[in-house]
């Protein structure tokens, strides 16, 4: 079982110089990293994501955001980095809507998310030896 254990937002960028009742073709990028810390049965993951207009109209979303997992030792990494994914998305969406919402425009829902097992690549394993606890302090 993969559980969130905490999240945070390290950095919104926010621009909409648009002039009203621009019509927008919105596109999304998303990457997304697992950093494993296997002794421990936890992981990080590494969330940046973007929002622009396929125009160049001046508007932009950018978001990097930082979560802490647990996980059984029975999990697959591919299983750990989609599920880790899946428990994130839903606070990125939240913060994309209420920022939107706040600057003065509809309230933007972004289109859920799920990411293909097949195209997960683990790498090495980093390990947490400087005695941090958590990079969400």
């Amino acid at each position: 079982m993969i559980e969130l254990k905490g999240y945070k937002i390290d950095s919104i960028q926010f621009e909409n110089k648009v002039p009203n009742g621009t019509q927008l073709k919105l596109q999304n990028q998303v990457k997304y990293n697992v950093n494993y810390v296997d002794a421990e049965n936890r992981c990080i993951g590494i969330l940046d994501f973007r929002i622009t207009d396929a125009d160049m109209n001046p508007f932009e979303i950018r978001i990097n955001m930082v979560a802490e997992f647990s996980y059984t030792e029975d999990e697959q990494k591919p299983d750990i980095h989609t599920g880790s994914f899946d428990q994130m998305f839903p606070f990125l969406r939240q913060a994309v809507n209420g920022l939107t919402s706040m600057a003065g425009m509809p309230g933007l829902l972004i289109p859920m998310m799920k990411l293909d097992k097949s195209s997960v690549s683990v790498n090495n394993n980093v390990n947490d030896d400087d005695g941090e606890s958590s990079p969400l302090n």
